[in-house]
C-alpha cells in the first residue's frame, strides 16, 4: 500500500469547546486496519479559585457594637495599683480604691474606681474575679434615669464569634467582643469625662488619670489574585516503530486560554503526568467574596473575614480532606532534574478579532462556530481548522497543523521522531493581541529556552529532539516548487523574474493532465535533511478551488499476483491556508505554495 490508512473526519463545534471535540475525535477516530492507539489520558475544563493571605493591621482601634445597635469605642483600662502624686503620696487606698479630687485642696468628689479588682457572679452564681488592669471596657449609654451620669461600664472579653454564631473564642486578633459583666465603681464616669484629676502637688502639677483607647494588631485576610486553569487536554501518542524496538510515548498538551475565541495554545513532550482537581473551586470564593469581583488575575474583595480564614486554614492544613485541590501537570525532567520536556506553546488561531469601526464588539464570541478536517493515523494528526468570519466577513483564517511522527529518512530514526506545527494569525494587537517580538527567540524567552534554534511551532516545525538529543529545535520546509513571486517577503533580482509562471492560465500539466505536488521534506541548519512529513503534500493551488478532493492513481497494484484486483488509489483534499504565521512562510515558496492531506486510500 502506498500510504497508511487514516481516518478522516470532518465537523464544525463552538469555539468554547474546540479543543474537547478535536480530542475526542482524534481519540474515537476509527482507522483502518488498525486498532487506534491515540489516548485522552488528561481533561479538565476551565477552573478559578481564590487563596488568601493572613496579615495583622497594627493600632487598630478596638469597637464594639452594643445591643442597642450602636458602636461604641473599647478602652483598655490602665495599671493604677502603685499611683503615686508626684511629691510621693500614694493614692491607692487599703481596698484598692482611687477617688476623684476637684480642687487645688484636693477635695474629694466622692467618687472612686477599683484599681485593683473586683468580684462579679455569673450566670451560674459562681464568683468570679477580675482585674482591672489590662481590663477592656466599653462605656454604652445607660437609659435609668436614677444614674446621675448616664453610662454604664462593661467589662469585656475579646476573642471572635465562630461561624455557627454562637461559639465565642477567647483571642487578641479579632475586632469582636464578648460582654462579661458591669464594672463596679465610678469608671462610667472616668470614660464619659475622658479625664479625672486624682490629686495636686504643691507647684502647679495634677496627677490626672486618663483612660486609653485600645488598639491591637488585628488578623485581616486578603485575598490573592484569583488563581485560574485554562480548558486542557492532553493526549498520549504512540506511533509505529519497527518490530523490535521499544515503542515511545508522546504527549501533547491543548489548552484553551481563559476568555480566548481566537486560538488554542498546542504544546507537546514527554512523561506528562497530570491529575484532576478535587472538590469544589466555588467554596474556596462563594461565601468568603464579593462573586462579582473574582475575575482571574485580579484581587477580589472579600467580605466575610470568618469564611476567608476558613479557607485559609484549609488550604494551609495538608490533613483537611474536605477542601479544595486545584489540578495539577507535570512532564518528565530533563538530566539536571529541574526543567520540564516540555515544548514552548504555539498558538493555533482560526478567527481574528475585527478591525472595522462599525463594529461594536470586535472581540470573537465563544459560541461561534469552528469547522474542523482531521487525517488521522496512530504516526500523525492533520489538521484544518477555519472559524466563522465575524460580522466583518474578514476575520477569520484557514489554519494548518501537523502533530506527530514524521518519516524519516534513516531506519532508526524513531525516539524523539515527533513534532508539531501551527498556523498563526496577523501579528498585530488589534487582530490576534500578539506582535512579532511576542514570539520570536530573540525577545521572548519561552521561546529561546533550547537555544538559539529553539523552535515556536509556528514559523518552523518544532521536531522533539535532534540527533544530539538537543529538544524542540527549528526545522524548515524544503519541496520541489516553480520560482514564487515573493509577494510580500522580497523583490526578485531582475535575472530571475522571467521565470515566475503566469498568475493566469496554469492549470493541470498539458503533458499529464494532473496536478503536480511534492513531498514536504525537513531541513535542520546542522543536520540538514531528517525527513518529510506523513501523506501531507505542498502544491501549487493556481486553479484549484478550496476543498476541491485530488486523486492519485498510485499505479501499484493491490495485489501484484492478481492484476484484476486493480491499483491503489489515494485521495488528497486541498485547503488553502491564509494564516499569515505559518511554517510555509520559511520556505522556498512562502507565497504561492499550500497543503494537501490524504483523506482516504482504497
Amino acid at each position: 500500500m502506498p500510504s497508511k490508512q487514516v481516518a478522516w473526519i470532518e465537523g464544525e463545534v463552538t469555539a468554547d469547546l474546540l479543543i474537547n471535540k478535536l480530542a475526542d475525535e482524534i481519540v474515537n477516530a476509527k482507522i483502518p486496519d488498525t486498532k487506534n492507539r491515540w489516548e485522552k489520558v488528561f481533561a479538565v475544563n476551565e477552573d478559578k479559585w481564590v487563596t488568601y493571605t493572613k496579615t495583622t493591621v497594627a493600632n487598630t482601634p478596638g469597637t464594639y457594637k452594643h445591643t442597642d445597635g450602636k458602636t461604641y469605642p473599647v478602652y483598655k483600662l490602665p495599671d493604677l495599683r502603685e499611683l503615686t502624686a508626684n511629691d510621693g503620696v500614694r493614692l491607692v487606698d487599703a481596698d484598692g480604691y482611687v477617688y476623684e479630687t476637684i480642687n487645688y485642696n484636693n477635695t474629694k468628689s466622692g467618687k472612686k474606681i477599683q484599681v485593683m479588682q473586683f468580684t462579679y457572679k455569673d450566670d451560674t452564681g459562681k464568683n468570679n474575679t477580675l482585674s482591672i488592669p489590662g481590663l477592656l471596657v466599653i462605656n454604652v449609654d445607660d437609659p435609668d434615669p436614677t444614674n446621675t451620669v448616664g453610662k454604664k461600664c462593661l467589662a469585656l472579653q475579646q476573642g471572635k464569634y465562630e461561624l455557627d454564631g454562637q461559639t465565642f473564642t477567647a483571642g487578641n486578633e479579632w475586632d469582636e467582643y464578648q460582654v462579661i459583666t458591669q464594672v463596679p465603681s465610678d469608671w462610667n464616669d472616668v470614660l464619659a469625662k475622658g479625664k479625672w484629676t486624682a490629686y495636686y502637688t504643691s507647684g502647679g502639677t495634677w496627677t490626672n488619670i486618663i483612660p486609653p483607647f485600645y488598639k491591637f494588631g488585628m488578623v485581616k485576610y486578603i485575598a490573592n489574585p484569583v488563581h485560574h486553569y485554562d480548558r486542557t487536554v492532553v493526549l498520549k501518542a504512540v506511533p509505529d516503530i519497527p518490530s523490535g524496538q521499544a515503542p515511545n510515548d508522546y504527549f501533547v498538551m491543548l489548552k484553551h486560554p481563559i476568555n480566548q475565541y481566537n486560538y488554542l495554545d498546542v504544546s507537546y513532550g514527554k512523561g506528562f503526568k497530570g491529575k484532576n482537581p478535587v472538590g469544589k473551586s466555588a467554596d474556596t470564593y462563594l461565601l468568603a467574596c464579593d462573586n462579582s469581583t473574582v475575575i482571574p488575575g485580579k484581587v477580589p474583595v472579600v467580605l466575610d473575614q470568618k469564611q476567608a480564614e476558613l479557607q485559609y486554614n484549609k488550604w494551609n492544613n495538608p490533613d483537611d480532606t474536605d477542601k479544595y485541590t486545584p489540578p495539577q501537570e507535570a512532564w518528565a525532567l530533563d538530566y539536571d532534574d529541574k526543567v520540564e520536556i516540555k515544548s514552548p506553546s504555539s498558538h493555533f488561531f482560526y478567527g481574528a478579532d475585527s478591525v472595522v469601526s462599525w463594529v461594536p464588539n470586535k472581540k470573537r464570541r465563544p459560541d461561534y462556530w469552528v469547522e474542523y478536517n482531521l487525517s488521522v493515523s496512530n504516526d500523525r494528526v492533520a489538521i484544518v481548522i477555519e472559524g466563522d468570519p465575524s460580522p466583518d466577513m474578514d476575520a477569520y483564517y484557514s489554519s494548518f497543523a501537523y502533530i506527530g511522527k514524521t518519516i524519516p529518512f534513516a531506519d532508526y530514526d524513531h525516539k524523539g521522531n515527533f513534532g508539531i506545527t501551527v498556523g498563526m494569525g496577523d501579528l498585530t494587537k488589534e487582530k490576534s493581541s500578539f506582535l512579532p517580538a511576542d514570539i520570536k527567540q530573540d525577545t521572548n524567552p519561552n521561546y529561546s529556552g533550547w537555544g538559539r534554534y529553539t523552535s515556536n511551532g509556528m514559523y518552523s516545525f518544532s521536531m522533539l529532539q535532534t540527533r544530539s538529543s538537543v529538544y524542540f529545535q527549528a526545522y524548515y520546509p524544503a519541496f520541489i516548487t516553480q520560482l514564487p513571486k515573493y509577494d510580500g517577503v522580497g523583490t526578485l533580482p531582475p535575472e530571475l523574474s522571467k521565470m515566475v509562471l503566469e498568475a493566469n492560465g496554469f492549470q493541470s500539466s498539458k503533458w499529464t493532465k494532473k496536478y503536480h505536488a511534492s513531498p514536504i521534506y525537513l531541513v535542520h541548519q546542522f543536520e540538514g535533511y531528517r525527513g518529510y512529513l506523513d501523506s501531507v503534500v505542498a502544491i501549487e493551488d493556481h486553479n484549484l478551488i478550496n476543498k476541491d478532493e485530488l486523486v492519485v492513481d498510485t499505479e501499484e497494484p493491490k495485489d501484484p499476483k492478481n492484476p484484476a484486483a486493480g491499483t491503489w488509489t489515494e485521495v488528497y483534499k486541498f485547503f488553502r491556508i491564509n494564516t499569515p504565521v505559518n511554517f510555509f512562510k520559511y520556505s522556498p515558496n512562502p507565497t504561492d505554495c499550500t497543503i494537501a492531506i490524504l483523506k482516504e486510500v482504497y
